[in-house]
């Protein structure tokens, strides 16, 4: 967060704070977050609290809470336009003198002495170092590297809301999913006057694809399915319109934790990557790692993030 913030302060970054909620179905699960706003504080987040079903209720008048036994709400929690931060890193990028090549795909690699010749769709680079940073599709740049990762790609898919009205309050970003589960919950957030995005959310393995297959359809199964949840958590918002489902990949790890350190039988090849669905919040962390690595050999930005590297 604190990355973040200086990015919107120096680079014009927008941080929507709308708040982020997860909803508790137990008391066990208040534990769990009761534990989780000591663990904020320690790292210096000290708004994070545990709410009962009235505060829920007032913080969402549309949703329904009777079957809620209270959940955990991060007041400056928020959500940022990924397309717009990755170009202002970008633009940073250049500025200080590197180079993007865009629509570029690594088609080949060779390494001599620890000097790396990468052929790719727009011509031949040669380096010292090599981060396969690559998404949904580091499985295969690994292959390709002789620095195999393991990797599930996930097709997720989420679409728009169109509510009936605007809120006369923010909704923030709502997770009502019961992790280890093995069920399927829903989730929504705010994304700007009279409208909202929702999507499934859930720990188990999905829909493994080949990363250039995320867009194929099943398109009206998952509208339905997201209908249903989103008719029974939010009843005063039953009759909003569901629509414009995209998809795309989450890079998920076999143990759920990402990968990132040295490939152990080449020093020069740095793997960042199975972040899942959390790839975007968790990049300035990793890649402060990844720097560390190419660095100084070693991850210094965060303790015990060793267990991280490569198997």
């Amino acid at each position: 967060m604190r990355a973040f913030a200086a990015l919107e302060r120096d680079r014009g970054l927008r941080i929507v704070r709308n708040g982020y909620l997860r909803a508790a179905h137990s008391e066990a699960d208040l534990a769990v977050f009761e534990r989780s706003v000591e663990i904020q504080r320690e790292l210096g987040v000290t708004d994070a609290a545990v709410l009962d079903p009235a505060g829920l209720a007032r913080l969402v008048p549309d949703m329904r809470t009777d079957d809620l036994t209270g959940g955990l709400f991060g007041p400056s929690d928020g959500y940022i336009d990924g397309h717009l931060y990755c170009s202002l890193l970008a633009d940073w990028i250049t500025e200080r003198g590197g180079r993007i090549l865009g629509r570029t795909e690594v088609q080949g690699h060779e390494c001599d002495n620890g000097r790396h010749r990468l052929e790719t769709s727009t011509g031949v680079l040669e380096c010292d170092q090599v981060v396969n940073a690559a998404g949904g599709w580091a499985g295969e740049v690994g292959e390709l590297l002789g620095a195999p990762v393991a990797l599930l790609p996930e097709r997720h898919q989420a679409l728009h809301v169109r509510l009936p009205r605007e809120l006369d309050y923010v909704m923030p970003s709502v997770m009502d999913y019961i992790p280890s589960s093995g069920s399927i919950g829903l989730y929504f957030r705010d994304e700007g006057p009279g409208r909202l995005i929702a999507g499934l959310h859930t720990e188990e393995a999905m829909d493994v694809v080949a990363p250039g297959e995320a867009s194929r359809g099943q398109a009206l199964e998952f509208t339905e399915q997201v209908a249903q949840r989103f008719a029974e958590r939010l009843p005063g918002l039953a009759d909003a319109q569901l629509g414009d489902v995209w998809a795309g990949i989450y890079p998920m790890s076999p143990d759920g934790r990402p990968v990132v350190g040295r490939e152990p039988s080449e020093e020069s090849i740095v793997t960042v990557a199975g972040a899942g669905g959390s790839g975007l919040q968790s990049s300035p962390a990793l890649g402060a790692l990844a720097a560390d690595w190419l660095v100084h050999g070693e991850p210094r930005a965060i303790p015990g993030a060793a267990v991280l590297a490569p198997r």
